[in-house]
């Protein structure tokens, strides 16, 4: 039995995926999301069988009808299988419902795998007033559409093409400047980088701020070797570790731009019985949950996913409210965790 809104333990007003309408209905996500968006070619039986599951998981008659409270979507392009299987959006999404239920807003969430094509029917824009939407990376296609929009739009992160769009995002200058900074405060003298591809913004933001602060403090950049990966989880750190890894030079360091190529980079030295941080020192760029779990925990850039998602919310609400001075970038600035995975002499 399903009540009429589904409560989140933070108190977010939200309302069932397409996904899981599909899964109870038998019906593709795609002709779920048109039968929300009253889809003339779909057939009246079709869409008796998706209406009366989503009345029953949550969707009030009054949205259906365009009446009532504002309905968003919060919409997310990330390699992982689900929203709640990454644990940086998974966060967004929570302050994205804090944020819409202490307003009256409900909110559909979507996701897709960031390698597929995008579906413009997973969006239904005569149900929704406005759109949350993030990605790593984000589909080309997904941008062409999102240029296009009439409704307000709020970016989680930065993406060449639409710099005219709100967005709210991590300061990654400055979380790679902090890297760069502690690295340096330890006195590591050879450094290699582990990122992920440096065509996407969010890891040539963090390389920016990081060679910027090596620059400033005059590290010699031949002593700097950069790996480059196809993608930024933990199976690509230590792909990296065992491609090339020699043995740890004097003093050396390993910076990974997310947490996840961090968590691979540290396992894939363990299995070959390097000691961190004894022997070589390792940094990462996210603050994930496991970076306290790991042994050692791991010493971490931290970001603040959940105060994206209520900034990104608020500023929503004030674009489809009429407040086009919302219609700007705001950055979240990040700080360092320190864990167990840096030693130096400070």
């Amino acid at each position: 039995m399903h009540d009429l809104h589904r409560i989140d333990e933070l108190g977010g007003l939200f309302l069932p995926t397409l996904r899981e309408i599909s899964e109870i209905t038998g019906v593709a996500i795609s002709t779920v999301s048109r039968v929300l968006n009253n889809d003339s070619r779909i057939s009246e039986a079709t869409k008796k069988k998706v209406l009366r599951v989503a009345k029953k998981l949550g969707y009030p008659g009054e949205i259906s009808s365009g009446r009532g409270s504002k309905v968003v979507m919060f919409f997310v392009s990330n390699p992982h299988k689900s929203i709640e299987s990454d644990e940086f959006f998974s966060g967004v999404q929570r302050g994205i419902l804090r944020g819409a239920g202490s307003s009256d807003i409900h909110c559909l969430v979507q996701s897709i795998r960031s390698k597929k094509s995008f579906d413009e029917s997973l969006i239904p824009l005569d149900l929704v007033e406005g759109l949350i939407v993030g990605g790593i990376p984000m589909p080309d296609d997904l941008k062409t559409f999102l240029s296009a929009m009439k409704i307000p739009v709020v970016l989680i992160g930065k993406y060449s093409g639409l710099e005219n769009l709100a967005s709210v995002n991590n300061d990654n200058v400055r979380g790679g400047y902090l890297a760069a900074n502690e690295i340096i405060r330890y006195n590591y003298s050879t450094v290699t980088v582990i990122t992920g591809p440096r065509n996407v913004s969010t890891f040539a933001d963090r390389l920016e701020g990081f060679f910027k602060c090596l620059s400033e403090n005059s590290f010699p950049t031949e002593r700097v070797k950069i790996i480059e990966c196809n993608s930024f989880e933990e199976r690509d750190g230590r792909m990296a570790i065992e491609r090339h890894l020699r043995t740890p030079g004097n003093r050396e360091v390993i910076f990974c731009t997310t947490d996840w190529l961090a968590k691979g980079v540290i396992e894939a030295l363990q299995d070959r019985k390097v000691s961190i941080p004894s022997e070589i020192g390792v940094i990462g760029f996210g603050g994930l949950d496991f970076c306290k779990m790991t042994s050692p925990r791991i010493t971490t850039v931290a970001l603040n996913p959940y105060l994206l998602g209520r900034i990104a919310v608020t500023m929503l609400q004030e674009l489809m409210e009429g407040n086009s001075e919302s219609k700007g970038v705001v950055f979240v600035e990040p700080f360092l965790m320190e864990g167990e995975t840096l030693r130096g002499e400070k």
